[in-house]
C-alpha cells in the first residue's frame, strides 16, 4: 500500500514537471504562459523532496547514526540534510522552470528527477546500499548529460551546486558499501540473545 502510495506520488510529481504536449509546438511566448510560474516550479520540486523525508528521520532516529551502520568519519551531521536539500530542490526546480519555459526540458531531466525522488526509500527504507549507489551513480551520469541542455537556458549554474551534492553524496554512498560489505546487519536482541 504504502509503495503504491509512494510510486502514485512520485509519478504524478515526474507528470507536474511537463510541458504540455498540446504546447510542444507552440511559440516560445505560449509555452511560457502555460507553464506554471516559477514559485510553483520550486514549490513543486521542494514537495517532491518530502516524500523521502519520513525514511530519512526514522532511519536518523536509528540504524544510520546509532552505531549499527558503519559510517565514515566524514559523514555530515544529521542536521545537515535538510537545509542543503531543501535549497538543492528549489535550485532544481527553478533550472527546471527555466528550461520550460523555453521549451528545452529533456525528458532524461525528469527521469532523473523521479530516479532521484526513488533514492532516499531505496536506501533509508528498503537498506539497499548497493542498489542506492548504483542509482546514485545513474544520477550522476543523467545529470551530466542534461547539463547542456540548462546551460543553453542559463540554468547550468543552478544545478552546479547540486552536482557536487550528488558526487559527494555518491562518493559517501560507495563508502557505506565499502563499510558494511554485509549490508545492514541488526543485531537479535530476543530472549536468547540476552541469555547466551
Amino acid at each position: 500500500m504504502a509503495r503504491s502510495l509512494c510510486l502514485s506520488l512520485v509519478v504524478a510529481a515526474a507528470c507536474a514537471f511537463r510541458v504540455p504536449s498540446h504546447r510542444a509546438k507552440a511559440p516560445r511566448r505560449a509555452v511560457v504562459a502555460a507553464v506554471a510560474p516559477a514559485p510553483a516550479w520550486v514549490a513543486g520540486a521542494c514537495v517532491g523532496g518530502v516524500l523521502g523525508t519520513p525514511f530519512v528521520v526514522a532511519a536518523t532516529k536509528t540504524w544510520y547514526g546509532d552505531g549499527t551502520l558503519n559510517l565514515p568519519s566524514w559523514t555530515p551531521p544529521k542536521g545537515i540534510f535538510a537545509p542543503v536539500w531543501t535549497t538543492l530542490y528549489a535550485t532544481i526546480g527553478f533550472a527546471a522552470y527555466k528550461a520550460a519555459a523555453a521549451n528545452a526540458l529533456p525528458k532524461l531531466a525528469v527521469a532523473h528527477y523521479v530516479g532521484n525522488l526513488l533514492w532516499a526509500p531505496l536506501f533509508f527504507k528498503l537498506k539497499q546500499f548497493k542498489a542506492a549507489l548504483g542509482l546514485n551513480v545513474a544520477l550522476v551520469a543523467s545529470l551530466v548529460a542534461v547539463l547542456p541542455a540548462f546551460g543553453a537556458v542559463g540554468a547550468r549554474a543552478l544545478l552546479l551546486p547540486y552536482l557536487v551534492w550528488l558526487v559527494f553524496a555518491t562518493v559517501l554512498n560507495a563508502e557505506i558499501v565499502r563499510l558494511n560489505p554485509k549490508g545492514l546487519v541488526e543485531a537479535n536482541v530476543g530472549v536468547d540473545t540476552l541469555y547466551s
